[in-house]
Formats: structure tokens, sequence, C-alpha cells
């Protein structure tokens, strides 16, 4: 094959393979889907491009519900990013911000991110932000913070599992995050 016809081959195969390297979250039986470009219409002023997928299960829009404030988010990257504490707490704080539409202050936002643990090799994040949906009251969540970087496709895979139910890993809504989505991002 002559070096010309490989490397047009190469070109035009190139974005199916990029593309067979991406992520899709499953999707629970009953569960809402939403995926998008990074940044999200909500947070335009974070500064990596690539793709967002949420899925959102039933009673995440009801304070009384186990699931209220229960979902997992996936960013897909274009680049070695968010590999700092200063890039994770923009990213949250600068996406929950954009949620809240003016609702309730960035300066109040606050998060603190917990060192990772032999037992649970996952950074865990305690988030007191907003339900700007429901409730329209200040709201505490616990996100586990998964990361990795891709060398081979220059992508950031990010996925956090994130509840208003305080972190427990024996909780079944945690269990639930848990099973259903973090194997599937390859964590």
């Amino acid at each position: 094959m002559s070096q010309f016809l490989l490397a047009t081959t190469l070109l035009l195969i190139s974005p199916l393979l990029e593309a067979a390297d991406t992520i899709t979250l499953p999707v629970p039986s009953g569960w809402r889907v939403e995926n998008t470009a990074y940044p999200p219409p909500w947070a335009k002023t974070l500064p990596w491009k690539g793709t967002i997928q949420l899925r959102f299960p039933k009673g995440f829009f009801e304070p009384e519900s186990d699931y209220f404030w229960s979902y997992p988010i996936l960013y897909q990257l274009k680049g070695d990013c968010i590999r700092n504490e200063e890039e994770l707490r923009q990213a949250l704080i600068e996406y929950d911000a954009g949620l809240y539409t003016q609702q309730y202050p960035k300066q109040q936002i606050k998060l603190s991110i917990s060192p990772k643990k032999s037992a649970d090799k996952y950074p865990l994040i305690v988030f007191d932000g907003f339900d700007p949906f429901t409730t329209k009251k200040p709201l505490r969540t616990w996100i586990v913070f998964h990361r990795r970087y891709e060398k081979t496709s220059d992508t950031t895979i990010v996925l956090l599992l994130r509840s208003s139910q305080q972190y427990n890993p024996q909780h079944p809504v945690w269990k639930d995050l848990t099973s259903q989505f973090r194997s599937k991002a390859g964590f």
C-alpha cells in the first residue's frame, strides 16, 4: 500500500477509532438521560471541551425520595485536565453556580475534598450548594470523584457519583450508583 493511501486511510478512520473509545453510561429503567457538549450551556466559562452525560433517577426532583439529587455525571474532555484540586474546584463550582441561575450567590458555595483513603481509593467531596429546582434551599451533597487520563486518545475521563444521601458505601442509593455506573465508566 502506498504511503499516500495509508495516510489517507488513517485520516479517514481515525475519527472512528476515537469514537470507539467513547464511554456511554447505561440508562437504567425509568431513568432520564441528558447528554450535551462540555462545557454545558449553563457553565460556558469552563475552559475544557468535550461531552457530558447525566442520568437522573425517578425521585431526583422529590425531596422525600432517597434518590433526591442522586445521579452520575460523566465528563469526557479533550486533553489532560482537571488534574489538581484547583481545577476540580473550578469545575464543580462553575457547574453548580450556572445551574443556580443567580438564585444563590456563587461565593456561598463551599466544598471540602478529602484525601484518598485506602478503603475507598476515590476522593470524597462534601458540597454545600443549593437546590434551584424543587426546594429553592441550601443543599448538601456528597460526591465521589473518579478521574483518569487516557494518553492514547488524549482524553480525561471524570465520573462524579453525587447524592444528597450522606456518603455510606452500604447505603442502597450509593450501592446503586456505584454498581450501575462505576465499572461502566472504567473505574
